[in-house]
């Protein structure tokens, strides 16, 4: 496993070096322009980038962990803005930086017929690109990075053929990365911060992410076809050289040495404790309701539980189950108070509450003063999410957990060809999970089997087994992304909006574009993109069909999430 951001300390002043000079003319070179980077310099830039940016779209407190139920905010100046889902046009700048970046990795590679570079290079780009697109729709493909051939002003792609060159790339990438030879073909391991310089742990990478791709389209088919993809046939073909273990998953630590290398809840990078940002009820319940190991590792519980046991304020001596003391009052109903109370250990912030609501929930007359969002009958986030550097705090870019629901959903829907059964991959899959937190390891209390006896865990209990393996997956891809891009897909799982919700009762589709250029060519091709969008009724009359409720090509005539 590698650090995060490891080598960046050393990365500018590596940009400096310079030979000396043997003719006249080389006076004329500038030593702050350097033409030829190496690869491996400019390769650290773009993995520590990308895992930035990923990693900032679903933390706590932000649009798709709010909209996904994973947390809500409490009463800071953004919250009705991530509760109500009004969400606004999202920037997408440093993507295509990191674009530009990767492109320099690749022309050089394909120069020096570098393959390992190569391949790593056709992954990362069909990554950001997948993620680009996933967000907000059509976007600049196969144009955007032609600056060079002034082309300043590329067109946005439909979302089809990215998905296709998406599709594509990896297929080369697995292709390349086969039998490496890494006496010609290496690839620094200080500078590879997911792999340390593997191309074998790098082939896997390609083809979880083909899984990803090509059960994103699983309702498309019929148009990727006829665009020469077949997505059954490339599931099939990279389901066999994928994750085999979570030492395989795409993930990258922080250091906590900068608030550049710092995990983006701890002290580096915030200067207030993240407590405005609340677990949400929908996963709490849902955690307790399963009695699921992870919730101790996620949320805590709340400082003061309502309790009829007691007639004064008495402190509880509890101890999680891994073995973490936490300060609980046991504290009595107040005599004559009417609002609803929570007698639960664990409490999480209902969705879509106005700030008012939200500062008062649960309270129960009591009328204490608490800080403004230190409420003590709400539970906060593991502390560990204030941390500058924590064991089970990392980027998750896929997993092997992920990959492992991906097998049980294309093994459950039968025409896959996907050896094993639906049931065992969807067992792996929570198991490597609990791995990921470290479970099994801190307790050995923690018993699967108990775990998996449970009618709402097994899934040959279940009436629809698709919902519970994209249910239990939405549970793993904890404060992650990619369970609102298999909502989409699915519906699943049944998500239901707060009271605040400006749009109707449904949840939103897609990042906005961010706002146009005022050149007649650049709006041109943003009105091409905008017009391929299919607004819903969700939409407000007079917004144009750039709107987080209009559905993008992915989602038109599949009837889901919603119609």
């Amino acid at each position: 496993m590698k650090k995060l951001y490891k080598n960046i300390l050393v990365l500018v002043p590596c940009f400096l070096i310079m030979s000396s000079c043997d003719h006249i003319e080389d006076i004329n070179v500038s030593p702050n322009n350097a033409e030829d980077v190496s690869s491996n310099y400019v390769l650290t830039y773009v993995l520590t980038e990308t895992a930035k940016a990923y990693n900032n779209l679903g933390r706590d407190g932000n649009n798709i962990s709010g909209a996904m139920q994973y947390t809500q905010r409490g009463t800071d100046f953004q919250a009705l803005r991530v509760n109500s889902y009004d969400w606004a046009p999202e920037g997408w700048g440093n993507y295509y930086e990191i674009l530009r970046n990767n492109e320099i990795i690749y022309k050089k590679a394909v120069e020096e017929d570098h393959k390992f570079f190569q391949g790593i290079s056709l992954v990362m780009r069909s990554f950001i690109f997948g993620l680009v697109t996933d967000l907000y729709g059509d976007c600049p493909y196969s144009e955007s990075l032609s600056a060079n051939e002034e082309i300043f002003f590329p067109k946005y792609d439909e979302q089809k053929f990215i998905y296709k060159g998406i599709l594509e790339d990896l297929r080369t990438a697995n292709e390349l990365l086969t039998n490496v030879d890494l006496s010609t073909n290496l690839v620094a391991s200080s500078a590879d911060v997911i792999y340390g310089g593997n191309p074998e742990k790098w082939r896997m990478f390609a083809n979880s992410l083909r899984l990803r791709y090509a059960m994103r389209l699983d309702n498309k088919r019929s148009e990727m076809n006829a665009l020469g993809i077949n997505t059954v046939t490339e599931f099939k073909a990279a389901s066999d050289f994928v994750f085999q273990s979570g030492s395989d998953s795409a993930t990258m630590e922080f250091l906590g040495v900068s608030d550049y290398n710092a995990a983006p809840g701890g002290s580096l990078n915030s200067s207030n404790p993240g407590f405005a940002f609340k677990p949400c009820s929908t996963i709490v319940d849902e955690l307790v309701g399963l009695q699921d190991p992870r919730l101790d590792r996620w949320v805590l519980p709340v400082l003061r539980k309502w309790d009829t046991s007691v007639t004064e304020p008495t402190p509880l001596d509890y101890v999680n189950i891994y073995g973490e003391p936490q300060d609980v009052l046991l504290v009595p109903p107040i005599a004559g108070n009417t609002s609803p109370i929570n007698y639960s250990l664990y409490v999480g912030l209902p969705p879509g509450l106005a700030g008012s609501n939200a500062l008062v929930y649960n309270r129960g007359g009591d009328t204490s003063q608490y800080p403004t969002e230190g409420m003590p009958y709400v539970s906060f986030l593991h502390g560990r999410y204030r941390e500058n550097v924590e064991d089970y705090i990392k980027v998750r870019l896929i997993t092997f957990s992920e990959v492992e629901f991906l097998l049980a959903e294309a093994a459950l829907k039968g025409d896959y060809g996907i050896s094993g059964s639906a049931e065992v991959h969807y067992q792996n899959a929570i198991k490597a999970s609990w791995e990921d937190y470290g479970v099994e390891l801190a307790n050995s209390g923690n018993d699967f089997t108990s775990y998996y006896s449970n009618l709402d865990v097994n899934l040959n209990g279940a009436t629809n087994k698709l919902e519970r393996i994209i249910s239990q997956k939405w549970i793993s891809s904890w404060m992650g992304i990619e369970s609102w891009f298999d909502w989409r897909r699915t519906g699943y799982p049944d998500l239901q909006t707060g009271p605040v919700a400006l749009f109707g009762d449904k949840l939103p589709l897609r990042f906005m574009y961010p706002s146009p250029n005022l050149d007649p060519k650049y709006i041109a091709n943003y009105n091409e993109a905008v017009d391929r969008l299919e607004k819903t009724p969700n939409v407000p009359s007079g917004q144009n069909g750039d709107h987080s409720y209009s559905k993008m090509w992915l989602l038109q005539g599949t009837s889901k999430p919603w119609n």
